[in-house]
């Protein structure tokens, strides 16, 4: 196998100024520099194959750098804008430079995937791949052959959201049984906000915290404190208009 700084070098658009080497992060976009920072070659070697060997970007994943302290996150695509509530990154990657033992490093990615309720992790450091799988906080972990096995990983994970898309698409054409199916998983609390119209009502509805009782619709407006939570009858439903994080 090449060595990493081989593969650095024949792969990236490496620049040097002022005698320091740069590259530019396709997914920041901005300049990055690579000089004495092991393991951000490793993390921009790792980019490079998500963006243009994978095939996954963009149509199947999003991909955020340096969230949340994780190196690399990956997200499903976004099919509609107008659905976006908050969901859990489907792969948490963190990248160690080239020598480092990944072993020494399964309780940082394990608590990384617990807190983020992920369901698979993968550290990486170039000539080593390792994937964990979380599962209810149950941790298993399988060494994989190269890059090309991280896209089947990537999807074949569940996505609540992807399974969701019909049911906000029947709230959006005024189903109410689907805006409260909704309403019940994205809007107990305010993470989300969700927006929605009632009848003979001119302007749309931001809420939050919301709950179903007695035929009522109970909810907070978004953003406002009130000790007395606003009502309307499951009759005057209209239609939901998003629901967004």
């Amino acid at each position: 196998m090449a060595s990493l700084t081989e593969e650095i070098y024949r792969t990236l658009n490496i620049y040097k100024r002022n005698y320091t080497e740069y590259t530019k992060c396709l997914v920041r976009g901005k300049e990055i520099i690579l000089d004495g920072r092991p393991e951000e070659k490793v993390r921009q070697f790792f980019i490079y194959f998500l963006v243009n060997q994978s095939g996954l970007f963009p149509n199947k994943i999003d991909i955020k750098v340096e969230s949340d302290h994780h190196d690399i996150e990956l997200y499903k695509a976004v099919k509609n804008q107008y659905f976006k509530p908050y969901s859990p990154p489907i792969m948490i990657i963190e990248v160690k430079r080239e020598e480092e033992n990944l072993l020494n490093h399964e309780k940082q990615i394990e608590k990384y995937l617990k807190k983020s309720c992920s369901e698979i992790g993968i550290l990486y450091n170039y000539h080593q791949i390792i994937a964990y799988t979380n599962r209810n906080a149950v941790f298993r972990s399988n060494n994989l052959n190269s890059l090309t096995d991280i896209p089947p990983l990537v999807l074949q994970s569940s996505n609540d959201i992807e399974n969701d898309i019909l049911d906000f698409q029947k709230a959006v054409n005024g189903s109410f049984d689907s805006f409260n199916y909704l309403t019940n998983k994205y809007g107990k609390y305010a993470l989300n906000t969700i927006i929605f119209r009632l009848k003979g009502e001119q302007l749309p509805i931001a809420g939050c915290f919301f709950k179903f009782q007695d035929n009522k619709v109970y909810y907070d407006v978004y953003g406002k404190y009130a000790k007395k939570q606003q009502s309307f009858n499951y009759q005057d439903f209209e239609k939901l208009v998003s629901i967004t994080y």
